[in-house]
């Protein structure tokens, strides 16, 4: 069984704003608008809060498939 790992791999936000190009307001403010994966907590009952890099990279594509179309 081949695993990728990356679709395993949890970044956190100074990776996520590096990656994406994005301020951590405007993460949050698409996340909130539901445009953009939602985080979740790293351990149960944590204050750590991440995403999956296979999640991040999905929207990544998808936002590339969209072209010039920003809706």
């Amino acid at each position: 069984m081949v695993v990728n790992l990356n679709s395993l791999r949890v970044i956190r936000m100074a990776e996520l704003t590096e990656k994406v190009a994005l301020q951590p307001s405007t993460v949050y403010a698409l996340v909130q608008a539901g445009k953009f994966p939602v985080p979740f907590k790293i351990a149960p009952g944590g204050r750590a809060s991440g995403w999956l890099l296979s999640d991040i990279e999905d929207w990544m594509r998808s936002r590339a498939d969209q072209g010039g179309n920003h809706e």
